[in-house]
């Protein structure tokens, strides 16, 4: 059998006498970040070769909650990931119902790997199904390999191995791991194209990731007002009496600028005429929480996907 490294996956030369590929190991002890050109194509083989009896842990962020092919699997239980940077008001039963309403009566389970949040509930719900086979799959930076390192620190005796970052497409290829004698099947995550992290630098990235409990910004809007996310982002709005709560990284800046303003009006524009009670989603960046009849412009690089839904909380 080929030898792959323990961190990523990926095949090693049968002559490389280290447990990590280079760049993995520059990744792990130097942080620094080779882009991969791994496509969607490669993950859905992968997909494909998943079958009816193995189990599937689909596992997405609070931020970017995205289950487009939860319907490929039998068995399945959704796990909502990062629970630590949402406020701790914000209780699991309203994003459980949530789920529910929009995706059906599935297992769910909202963790936090970083704070050890429900993993014993989740490790108890996968030991029900009774299956040999437990694959990992979701989108990049969903919290995959994250989740798997810290199942193997309390429920085996091995240490954690699999490369973890902020980083996307930072697993390329599965990885096998057995924890009470259950094999965990890593993969590595679905590329999407519409997120904003594939349109910005490192610096910037590092910037918008959330490190620890959010604090939402809540606003008040009346009349007609603009927002520069970040100097990236410009969101104008129009409305006769509202709120506007923005759920980002604490670090990343947001300043009020004059309506008739023209800065970043150069970018690609989305309108959005929302009903009470509704969120836009600028995707892997923030969740916006809108209350109130608003007319909503957003100015940003046209490939970034940006949507509207129910108020998630």
């Amino acid at each position: 059998m080929s030898k792959k490294c323990l961190g990523c996956g990926n095949l090693l030369d049968d002559n490389y006498d280290k447990d990590l590929c280079e760049r993995c190991f520059r990744l792990k002890y130097y942080g620094e970040y080779q882009v991969t050109n791994k496509s969607n194509i490669d993950y859905f083989k992968i997909l494909d070769s998943i079958s009816e009896n193995d189990l599937v842990l689909y596992i997405t962020s609070i931020f970017n909650i995205n289950l487009e092919y939860l319907k490929k699997f039998k068995n399945v239980i959704i796990v909502i990931t990062k629970k630590d940077i949402l406020p701790k008001s914000i209780k699991d039963l309203k994003i459980i119902n949530y789920i529910k309403k929009h995706y059906g009566e599935y297992d769910i389970e909202v963790i936090s790997s970083v704070k050890n949040y429900n993993l014993d509930n989740l490790m108890d719900k996968i030991k029900k199904y009774n299956k040999n086979k437990v694959y990992l799959v979701g989108n990049t930076n969903s919290g995959k390999s994250t989740l798997l390192n810290k199942m193997i620190i309390n429920y085996s005796d091995n240490n954690p191995s699999i490369t973890t970052s902020i980083y996307p497409s930072t697993t390329l290829d599965v990885i096998n791991v057995n924890i009470d004698n259950i094999t965990f099947i890593d993969t590595p995550g679905i590329i999407d194209e519409g997120s904003i992290i594939n349109y910005i630098d490192n610096n910037t990235l590092k910037v918008i990731t959330p490190k620890k409990e959010i604090k939402p910004r809540t606003y008040q809007i009346k009349g007609k007002g603009s927002l520069i996310i970040e100097n990236m982002i410009r969101l104008d709005y129009e409305v006769e009496i509202g709120s506007m709560t923005i759920y980002i990284s604490n670090d990343v800046n947001i300043v009020r600028v004059g309506f008739n303003n023209n800065k970043l009006h150069e970018l690609g524009k989305r309108e959005f005429n929302l009903e009470k009670r509704k969120d836009i989603v600028i995707t892997d960046l923030c969740f916006i929480k809108l209350i109130g009849l608003v007319k909503v412009q957003i100015y940003a690089n046209s490939n970034i996907k940006i949507y509207e839904r129910d108020n998630l909380i």
